[in-house]
């Protein structure tokens, strides 16, 4: 019995201070890795607003693009719509024109008979 004790006695274990000097390195190394992990997503952060501001700046561009291409179609479907009136209008102020134009001959031509028959009359 006394040799077991001798056995144990000779068992090499950690005092205290070297458990505490261990625990010290734990908290240690947990500590770094803890300041390593908020860097990194400090680091992610960064990356990803970059990312959304860089997504944000090619919508914004796309949607420019967009939006002048759909403004020149128009302007250039107004323009063709314009021109299509103004032709419209020209045509129907020619037909007014002629119109307007036989509608004198006419008060003229039904007129001018009756004048020359009171001219006539008040000659004989």
């Amino acid at each position: 019995m006394n040799r077991a004790r001798d056995d144990s006695d000779t068992v090499d274990h950690p005092t205290p201070h070297e458990l505490v000097r261990e625990l010290e390195n734990s908290i240690a190394a947990r500590l770094a890795a803890a300041d390593q992990s908020r860097d990194e997503v400090a680091l992610a952060h960064v990356q990803a607003d970059h990312l959304v501001a860089e997504a944000e700046a090619q919508a914004a561009e796309a949607a420019r693009q967009r939006a002048a291409a759909i403004l020149s179609t128009a302007r250039a479907e107004a323009t063709r719509l314009t021109d299509a009136g103004i032709r419209r209008a020209a045509a129907l102020t020619t037909i007014a024109a002629r119109r307007r134009d036989q509608d004198v001959a006419t008060v003229i031509s039904s007129v001018l008979p009756q004048r020359e028959r009171s001219s006539r009359e008040e000659a004989s």
